[in-house]
């Protein structure tokens, strides 16, 4: 999966998610340190991370995929609601046996009605701060399919393998005498042995032109121009040939 530019494999998502509750876990505890006690709102911090993490995870792994994405809205409702609670007295009780100092377990005092609604806004903020962004990663996924099912899949014959991908994640061809390498999206390289007008051939599509005799790119992927080049939206900037009319650009860039 692709997300704005960075591909996100399985490994990138682990270390995209241990970082984000590293940076979780300190923010927080400087957030909420008293008189100056930073020990204590690092321990504390630390005793509640694990019901946190988890509360996300059934709430993204489990509750949205299962109940939210199929519009179940009453039964998502329902099991968030519950999800919340529940946490918030495993909080409560990792509080009392891991930082509070009751000589005693007194219900009224570890389950007072202001120190649950605090738990449970401070578990809710963060589900749905991480919901939020597992929600906008799911509908580039959706995007991502959609333009792959409305793109031409083409195939491509390199070190006697075949690769099939879509027209759309081609930013530009380069033309090297008897071979020619696509360049895509993702940031990787094809090497096909053909020439570019077997290539646009192959391509059929408005949205690829020829600018240069060694170039020809995805106008989708255009982000500036000028009479001399063109700059596409990896930072890679191609000569404009002497006879290429710059109009065509003007036309596609509007």
């Amino acid at each position: 999966m692709i997300v704005m530019g960075i591909e996100l494999t399985k490994k990138n998502k682990v270390i995209i998610q241990t970082l984000f509750w590293i940076v979780y876990y300190i923010t927080f505890s400087f957030i909420w340190v008293k008189d100056g006690n930073y020990k204590a709102s690092f321990f504390l911090e630390f005793v509640l991370l694990p019901i946190r993490i988890l509360t996300v995870y059934f709430c993204v792994l489990f509750l949205i995929p299962k109940y939210l994405i199929h519009k179940r809205l009453k039964e998502f409702i329902l099991y968030y609601i519950g999800m919340l609670i529940l946490a918030s007295i495993a909080q409560r009780l990792f509080m009392y046996f891991f930082f509070e100092d009751f000589n005693k377990f007194v219900f009224t005092e570890i389950f007072n009605i202001s120190a649950m609604l605090r738990s449970l806004i401070l578990i809710n903020t963060t589900v749905i701060f991480v919901s939020s962004i597992y929600i906008l990663l799911l509908y580039f996924r959706e995007k991502n399919k959609n333009e792959q099912a409305n793109s031409k899949m083409i195939e491509l014959k390199s070190n006697r393998r075949t690769h099939i991908i879509s027209t759309n994640s081609i930013i530009y061809i380069e033309g090297l005498g008897n071979y020619v390498n696509y360049h895509l999206s993702d940031a990787s390289k094809i090497t096909v042995y053909q020439s570019l007008k077997q290539c646009l051939l192959q391509l059929e599509d408005e949205n690829f032109t020829r600018i240069q005799k060694s170039f020809i790119i995805n106008i989708n992927y255009l982000r500036s121009y000028d009479n001399d080049t063109v700059e596409m939206n990896n930072g890679i900037s191609l000569p404009i040939g002497a006879k290429f009319n710059i109009k065509e650009l003007s036309i596609h860039h509007i």
